[in-house]
């Protein structure tokens, strides 16, 4: 395996481990073995693609922000700023490819991975095809305990932690289903053709903007 193989394989299972026990709901009994359940793999792909794409999620906030009155547009004005002036857009997009429903990755083998190593237990059902649905996976105490005595405590680390945090409170409250229809409404999204990488919005986001806070982004 090379060097950049390697390093995809290390930011998948992270990625997804931090996804599953920042979003997770939390078990109402602690001697159960697990500290909370998430379901399902939509949500996860959905909320990855937020992780991976800061123009994507730039423009998401902007779009909550014009349909809530609650949430605090000074708040997500400097969001989006210290997005941009971190170079997000150019430094931590992974890109993704459009699928039939949308930005998808396989994470079989990753939650392969994290089952191995006693982070994960997980539950489906079948159809009467036999294909599996209503995926729900359970972080141990195992997983929980390595987060908060190894992985916390690693700088380059904190970035996921921070941003995943920044994700659940604007967009815990929709499904997977909703997220995915919510990222249909832009056209680099929805019209790109199958198994093509999904590509940045910027020029979107920067238009947006300075329309919304008659201030240039960059």
């Amino acid at each position: 395996m090379n060097m950049d193989a390697s390093l995809k394989k290390f930011r998948d299972r992270l990625r997804i481990t931090i996804i599953l026990y920042t979003f997770c709901v939390r078990s109402e009994n602690d001697d159960n073995g697990y500290y909370g359940a998430f379901r399902t793999e939509i949500k996860i792909q959905a909320l990855d693609f937020l992780l991976r794409y800061p123009d994507f999620l730039s423009i998401e906030l902007m779009d909550l922000m014009d349909n809530d009155p609650t949430i605090n547009r000074d708040e997500v004005k400097q969001i989006i700023k210290n997005i941009y002036q971190n170079k997000e857009p150019d430094i931590r997009v992974e890109e993704m490819e459009k699928f039939f429903h949308g930005a998808y990755e396989s994470i079989d083998d990753v939650i392969s991975f994290l089952v191995s190593v006693g982070f994960v237990t997980h539950d489906s059902k079948k159809r009467t095809d036999g294909k599996t649905y209503d995926k729900i996976y359970y972080i141990t105490q195992e997983c929980t305990n390595k987060i908060k005595n190894n992985l916390k405590g690693i700088p380059a680390v904190a970035w996921y932690f921070d941003r995943c945090k920044l994700i659940k409170k604007y967009f815990d409250k929709f499904s997977g289903t909703e997220l995915k229809a919510r990222q249909y409404m832009y056209a680099e999204y929805s019209n790109i053709s199958y198994r093509s990488h999904i590509q940045n919005i910027n020029d979107k986001v920067i238009l947006a903007f300075t329309e919304r806070f008659n201030h240039q982004l960059i």
